[in-house]
């Protein structure tokens, strides 16, 4: 079955989310930055997609977003 996949930057395969060390443990935060060249930084999480969106694989959904 498909799921419904909102083209946002945070559900793209080349989106790399940014953390903080608070306490004990890592803490996501409102950044990112985009691994296509050329790169873009600072990238939102909610931001529209650019048109070289791809969905993310269950491999990069398994390494880079473990709270999901």
């Amino acid at each position: 079955m498909e799921e419904n996949v909102i083209e946002r930057c945070q559900t793209c395969g080349y989106f790399l989310q940014h953390y903080i060390w608070r306490g004990e443990k890592y803490i996501a935060i409102h950044f990112g930055h985009c691994v296509h060249p050329p790169r873009t930084r600072n990238c939102r999480p909610n931001m529209a997609a650019c048109p070289k969106w791809i969905p993310q694989t269950e491999e990069y959904k398994q390494l880079y977003c473990p709270h999901q």
